[in-house]
């Protein structure tokens, strides 16, 4: 007799018990009856049909002995069976997770295509817990927010942790798509050197311009916008072990910010030991020497010498632009320099240009292109 015909759906499950006793009333055969032809006890019979017990791979060659259905049939219907049930069950735990997953910005989730706009309770989670590559919220904790590397965190703030999670999570994701060379020290030294020219373009362009220039020196840059309640100005750690990674923001929205941070950052691979990951909060911490080695990084290769007193001393936008010229690097940059060694932001507010969401929209299609 040939396997009964009945479509299984992943989503559904019917136990093989069910079908079994239905093939014994279609043949008018009884339990004990079955039990005689198997050599299995009538309870271990009436236990399947029953549904308390399923079908082992042994007891499915019996059955394909004594009914001439095929072994497999049984085989792969307790399989089904129990696949449906496992993830009954896991669903059903995934329902007490919906206040952690609710915690994670909905915008930022559906932007991306974790989540989709109808998704809540179970299928949200699971989803956010398929991001993460976890198992359960206690994993993301563990493996996320008491990471074994030590990512540096502001103390004068209340960040959202799991935010800051799923930021640095969706950079790692995005900087593994980026095709980059091996690591080169001396290259990146000479990456940082040219920047100072790319903060004349626009933002996007410069960015276009400095990602392709980092790939050949081994860093994978990316730009994922900040995620609300974090905080977040840019991250670099290491992808791996041996592939240094930075992740940007429209942090403050500024042109000068935005390349003092990516500065910061490439400062950070430059002069701290390999494999140290650092996250960098707005407002961290200033008595930090290694934040203070990388500002120095990036105030050296923007403004060398003593040019800085100039920069202070300058009364009009004039004079700034003059120096920015002198520099060859944009006025933006002069600008902000001033603001940050005189704050007085209100006299050089006009020529710190500012980043549109155009320029947002445009850095995001950006980095999903990776580079070759």
């Amino acid at each position: 007799m040939s396997a009964p015909t009945r479509e299984f759906q992943p989503n559904w499950g019917v136990h093989p018990g069910e079908i079994l006793g239905g093939v014994l009333d279609q043949r008018g055969m009884r339990q004990v009856e079955l039990a005689q032809r198997t050599g299995l006890s009538a309870k271990h019979v009436n236990q399947i049909v029953k549904q308390t017990i399923g079908i082992s791979p042994d007891v499915s060659i019996l059955l394909e002995r004594a009914l001439d259905i095929p072994a497999s049939f049984w085989i792969d219907l307790d399989t089904q069976y129990q696949a449906f049930e496992s993830r009954r069950r896991a669903e059903a735990t995934l329902g007490e997770y919906g206040t952690w997953a609710s915690q994670f910005d909905t915008a930022t989730l559906r932007r991306h295509g974790i989540i989709d706009a109808a998704d809540t309770g179970i299928a949200r989670a699971e989803k956010i817990l398929k991001l993460f590559q976890v198992a359960t919220p206690d994993a993301f904790t563990q493996t996320w927010l008491r990471p074994s590397v030590s990512f540096r965190r502001s103390q004068a703030f209340t960040i959202s942790e799991p935010n800051t999670a799923l930021w640095l999570r969706l950079v790692e994701r995005s900087a593994r798509d980026v095709s980059v060379e091996p690591f080169n020290a001396r290259k990146l030294r000479a990456v940082a050197k040219s920047i100072p020219t790319m903060t004349t373009m626009t933002v996007p362009n410069g960015f276009v311009a400095v990602r392709a220039a980092l790939a050949e020196a081994g860093i994978a840059l990316t730009f994922v916008r900040e995620v609300p309640g974090t905080r977040v100005c840019a991250a670099t750690w290491w992808i791996d072990g041996d592939r240094p990674a930075i992740g940007i923001t429209e942090r403050h929205r500024r042109h000068d910010t935005f390349w003092f941070n990516l500065l910061h950052e490439i400062g950070h691979i430059v002069r701290h030991p390999r494999r140290t990951s650092f996250l960098d909060l707005d407002g961290g911490d200033a008595a930090d020497k290694t934040e203070a080695e990388a500002n120095d990084f990036a105030v050296e290769t923007l403004f060398p010498g003593d040019i800085s007193d100039s920069i202070a001393r300058a009364t009009t936008h004039r004079e700034m632009i003059i120096i920015a010229a002198r520099l060859g690097i944009g006025v933006p940059m002069v600008a902000g320099r001033h603001g940050n060694l005189t704050n007085e932001w209100r006299l050089v507010s006009r020529l710190r240009e500012s980043i549109s969401d155009d320029d947002i929209s445009a850095l995001e299609t950006i980095a999903k292109d990776a580079v070759t």
